[in-house]
């Protein structure tokens, strides 16, 4: 009898070990989502906690010290805090879960951007304050840029947009193409010689059509649909053409008005807010660590334990349980941005068919969702390595988009395999260089070329009809 008990305790020694490094190994997996849940850890320190019992009842001399369990009171504290300490090490050495915090906000103030306002729903530059930088820069305000950079940013209409013209009825609308652009810094044109992004390689082959450029760097879907509101009515557009990045799901979760610049100094990120506050004053460093935190996707610690506690992977279990607890969601989920994206990309179908105009959506992969790409995925910049924001696999919010605008309807461009990971996306950077703006900008060009004659996406090859 004695010998069969020590084999069975011996067995769940065993089992709790392997049970608590497979609740580990998960993290580990492809595809698996980062960050240590509340079951998940319940089941590393039960399997643990099995280990641990099953080892000291595994010889009948532990069974009979379960008469005085007093004496162990100690041991068994001791146990669980060593316990606690290596699995705190093992999940830093993984790096695969993040931590509920992010580290310290800064200790200074940085001054409220002039050239950039965010207001009624969309995010814009402001003219006079462009204009005045670009006659005299002051690099406190923007930081160093190549000359071909600082070029585009100096061409602003009065309404704040990357365009040479101004956004205004003309007498001559009703005999040219009207065509709206909407999107992100891809469509503004970020990185590419002047004169030769996609919007602007578009313009030039299509010199009798009107063109408004509405696109604007670090924003979403939610700028978009905003600024097809206030600019379609006037433009009338036979055609609107919404440039789609993965990283517009993220953006569609940040309200408007915690829209922010973000710099990265000495290894640590500060902020700088889109405007003054009505009365014209910088934000409070209070202010701005409020603001520091719900940039990370976190509601603010209400004490310096509670950061500290939020600032370990087993501590992160509590302030994750109370903000579930809350209604809150820590860490922007995909769901979560699959969702608040879904909603704004229907308003805009909606709002296209009732302007009566011709909804492309042009997705535009990251260069490690492209299939023939070589790199390491997942190279961060030093800002989302700061920010430790879990980052997807490869394609995954390609795909995302993909089924988005197959599920709502909306006809998409898709030209994954028409791009070269290598040749035509800056190193190390997300976005196109020159030779990949004007090979999209070829590829629309076409279906524009096409769309002029009948009317009709479908008459693009390129366009994908769901």
């Amino acid at each position: 009898m004695q010998t069969a008990l020590n084999i069975v305790f011996k067995l769940l020694v065993g089992l709790g070990m392997l049970t608590a490094l497979a609740g580990i190994g998960i993290e580990l997996l492809p595809g698996a989502h980062p960050g240590l849940n509340l079951p998940q850890a319940l089941l590393i320190a039960g399997s643990l906690l099995l280990s641990l019992v099953a080892f000291r009842l595994r010889h009948a001399d532990g069974r009979r010290a379960l008469v005085n369990m007093r004496r162990y009171w100690a041991l068994g504290l001791v146990t669980a805090v060593i316990t606690l300490i290596a699995l705190e090490f093992v999940l830093a050495a993984t790096d695969r879960a993040p931590l509920y915090f992010p580290p310290a906000p800064p200790e200074e103030l940085l001054d409220p951007l002039s050239h950039w306002t965010c207001d009624e729903g969309y995010c814009r530059y402001n003219y006079d304050a462009v204009v005045a930088f670009c006659e005299n820069p002051d690099f406190s305000q923007k930081r160093p840029v190549t000359a071909a950079s600082m070029i585009r940013y100096c061409i602003v209409n009065r309404q704040g947009f990357h365009d040479t013209q101004d956004f205004a009825a003309g007498d001559d609308f009703d005999e040219r193409l009207r065509i709206l652009m909407l999107g992100d810094s891809f469509t503004y044109g970020k990185e590419a010689d002047v004169g030769k992004s996609y919007v602007e390689t578009m313009e030039a082959n299509f010199p009798q059509s009107i063109v408004w450029n509405t696109g604007m760097p670090g924003t979403g879907t939610e700028q978009a649909l905003a600024s097809f509101q206030v600019y379609a009515p006037i433009l009338q557009p036979h055609l609107t053409i919404l440039g789609f990045f993965g990283n517009d799901f993220g953006d569609n979760v940040m309200p408007i008005d915690f829209r922010l610049w973000a710099t990265v100094k000495n290894g640590r990120i500060f902020l700088r807010q889109h405007s003054a506050d009505d009365s014209e004053n910088a934000m409070t460093l209070d202010e701005q660590r409020d603001y520091y935190y719900r940039l990370h996707g976190v509601e603010p610690p209400g004490s310096e334990i509670e950061r500290l506690i939020g600032r370990t992977h087993i501590g992160s279990l509590l302030p994750r349980a109370i903000a579930v607890a809350r209604g809150e969601v820590p860490f922007r989920d995909v769901s979560q941005e699959i969702h608040a994206t879904r909603e704004y990309l229907r308003d805009l179908r909606d709002a296209a068919a009732a302007q009566d105009t011709a909804l492309l959506a042009l997705l535009i992969p990251d260069q490690y969702d492209i299939p023939s790409s070589s790199r390491p995925p997942f190279v961060l910049n030093e800002f989302e390595r700061l920010l430790r924001r879990p980052l997807p696999m490869a394609g995954e919010r390609y795909q995302n988009a993909v089924g988005l605008m197959e599920e709502l309807g909306i006809p998409y461009l898709n030209p994954i395999h028409a791009l070269d990971a290598e040749l035509d996306y800056l190193e190390h950077f997300i976005h196109w260089n020159t030779a990949g703006h004007q090979k999209i900008g070829a590829i629309l060009s076409d279906c524009i070329e096409a769309f002029q004659i009948s009317q009709d996406l479908s008459d693009c090859e390129q366009v994908k009809m769901p």
